[in-house]
């Protein structure tokens, strides 16, 4: 049950997405031995077909997912259990959602709902003297937590009574158990709660809330950066922002700083790394991510996969970043030009086009790791800090 949730538990429909299965369970050792009769028998009819030098061997049937793995079933079988605990999450998502009478759902692509995290081990249990192992994250989650239940309290000093982490390596200690089994979440990286509409997970229903505040209408975000500009819904996501304007991881390749370790690798990843695993099965395009992909796949449909929903408009795309652009300048009249050179007052429509402006025209400069230059301030007004 998600942190925060109390009283009796609300019924769950877990929706089985394996090929064209219409199969539902309320309950998750029901859903999850469901789906393994599926892997039984997609991985026997592999062994009988004999095709084990196939990339197919081994590919997810899961519905807009496309996962394959060349390396083992064993692998297979751990990714598809995550889906089951995935469709879990995205339940417990719909429930917190329709808590909040005060929010929208979210308005991300829904072709990434079923977009899961790569797995490439099993689910080793750290605690000491343990080091069990499971191939299904929602039994492991449960082992690890009754943990917590059983952890003993000890005594600190005269009168204090605290419970301790018995995970590898680390020594922290709680006054309660509710503590401990929320600290256990930072050893196996559990999330507890999914957004229903493209799948990003969350490790409590504060951040996955904050998911749905950052997509409120530009004229609902009434707290602005005083140093970027950005505007938000809440003044906590505010504060949470500006905090990122204070750097303290440096890139070893360029003078990028970012504010946190994971930014880092993704900027390696993105700005010098060029490797692209993700390869078109139609064409030699390839991408770094499966996310970018699936867009570049849009481009191989002769239908378009996209259409405007504005009444009496025919438009259609074969991308969602299209439509997206073509709803801002056509139905909301977003073509007035909102940028402005501090240097020769010439106004673009985009942000990236005044930064091509500063560079070829008045060749400003920047460090390098730095993609753009940025906005401050209100509407058609310029000053030149970074990204």
């Amino acid at each position: 049950m998600p942190p925060g949730k109390t009283g009796e538990k609300e019924a769950l429909v877990l929706q089985c997405e394996w090929e064209i299965c219409s199969f539902v369970a309320s309950k998750m050792e029901e859903f999850c031995e469901h789906v393994s009769q599926h892997l039984q028998q997609h991985l026997q009819g592999k062994e009988e077909d004999n095709e084990m030098d196939s990339l197919e061997e081994y590919a997810c049937l899961w519905q807009e997912c496309g996962f394959c793995s060349p390396e083992s079933p064993a692998e297979l079988v751990r990714h598809v259990y995550f889906h089951c605990y995935h469709t879990k999450l995205k339940q417990w998502g719909l429930h917190a959602l329709q808590s909040q009478s005060d929010l929208t759902p979210c308005q991300l692509d829904f072709q990434s709902r079923n977009i899961i995290p790569e797995i490439q081990e099993n689910f080793l249990c750290l605690w000491e003297y343990c080091e069990r192992a499971f191939d299904n994250p929602e039994w492991f989650y449960r082992h690890v937590e009754d943990h917590s239940f059983c952890a003993e309290y000890k005594a600190i000093g005269k009168e204090n009574h605290m419970v301790f982490c018995g995970w590898k390596e680390c020594d922290c200690t709680f006054k309660g158990r509710c503590k401990l089994r929320e600290h256990l979440r930072s050893h196996t990286q559990e999330k507890v709660v999914a957004c229903p509409t493209c799948g990003g997970m969350f490790s409590n229903n504060t951040k996955f809330f904050d998911h749905i505040r950052r997509q409120t209408a530009l004229e609902q975000q009434r707290f602005q950066c005083s140093h970027c500009s950005k505007r938000f819904a809440t003044e906590r996501l505010l504060r949470d922002h500006m905090r990122n304007h204070v750097n303290h991881y440096k890139c070893p390749l360029c003078d990028m700083t970012c504010p946190l370790p994971s930014s880092l690798r993704n900027h390696i990843r993105f700005r010098h790394s060029e490797e692209r695993p993700y390869k078109c099965n139609y064409c030699d395009h390839s991408c770094k991510n499966l996310i970018d992909l699936r867009k570049h796949l849009d481009t191989h449909s002769k239908e378009p996969a996209y259409r405007c929903e504005f009444e009496a408009c025919d438009f259609s795309a074969r991308s969602l970043c299209s439509i997206k652009l073509h709803y801002k300048k056509v139905h909301e009249g977003d073509s007035e030009p909102r940028y402005k050179c501090h240097v020769c007052d010439k106004c673009f429509t985009r942000g990236n086009n005044l930064t091509v402006h500063l560079r070829k025209k008045h060749q400003f400069k920047w460090p390098s790791g730095h993609p753009r230059f940025r906005q401050v301030g209100e509407k058609c007004r310029f000053v030149l800090t970074l990204c």
